[in-house]
């Protein structure tokens, strides 16, 4: 009786240990849904979404240099165009200043002449003729330098320049070194540095 009830018990035991064994082996499902391997599957994911972002990344910063380099470009033809009207403009000025100037320099020239031969004895009336060409002169002198025209008036003893001088003729003389100025024939001109008519004059020489 008391064998008997010893081999019951070895048997309960036995069965315990093999339910106890069943139990701490996981069967497929388990496995499949073990935590290691979803943190494995969320971590793929994870880096997949890096990669779209860089790759967005990076053709957004390719479209903007490309822009970037469009509005560079844009800005430099406006610039470009802006200075080229720019020029046409003063040109333009400039061309009608010209025009303007070989116009009134005749009418420079007879005024210097007619004050250069008025006589000294005048009365009154005429007196007062000469001081309105004087106004006159003055005015347009004003004039001429308003619009960047400047007179070309050698002194004598001055050295005779080619850029701007005009010789019309060699004086020998020993009151004035060779190749200076001698007399002013006629008054020169020069528009913004750009001669319109040198100063004729004439020369000394040995």
């Amino acid at each position: 009786m008391i064998e008997q009830r010893n081999t019951n018990s070895a048997s309960k035991k036995n069965s315990l240990e093999d339910d106890i064994k069943e139990k701490k082996q996981p069967n497929e499902k388990e496995v499949a849904n073990a935590p290691e391997i979803k943190e494995t599957t969320q971590g793929s994911e994870v880096d997949a979404e890096d990669i779209d972002i860089n790759e967005i990344v990076d053709n957004l910063t390719e479209q903007i240099e490309v822009l970037q380099d469009k509005l560079l470009r844009s800005m430099a033809e406006v610039e470009n165009t802006r200075n080229r009207y720019s020029k046409m403009i003063d040109d333009a000025r400039d061309h009608s200043i010209n025009s303007f100037a070989k116009d009134l320099i005749p009418v420079a020239d007879n005024m210097s002449r007619a004050l250069e031969h008025i006589p000294q004895d005048l009365n009154s009336e005429m007196k007062n003729i000469v001081e309105g060409i004087k106004m006159t002169q003055n005015e347009l002198k004003h004039v001429f330098k308003k619009h960047g025209l400047e007179s070309i008036e050698p002194q004598q003893g001055e050295k005779f320049d080619y850029n701007i001088h005009h010789a019309i003729s060699q004086i020998v003389t020993d009151q004035y070194k060779e190749g200076t100025i001698v007399n002013t024939m006629q008054t020169g001109y020069k528009l913004k540095n750009r001669l319109l008519r040198p100063a004729s004059v004439t020369v000394a020489k040995k």
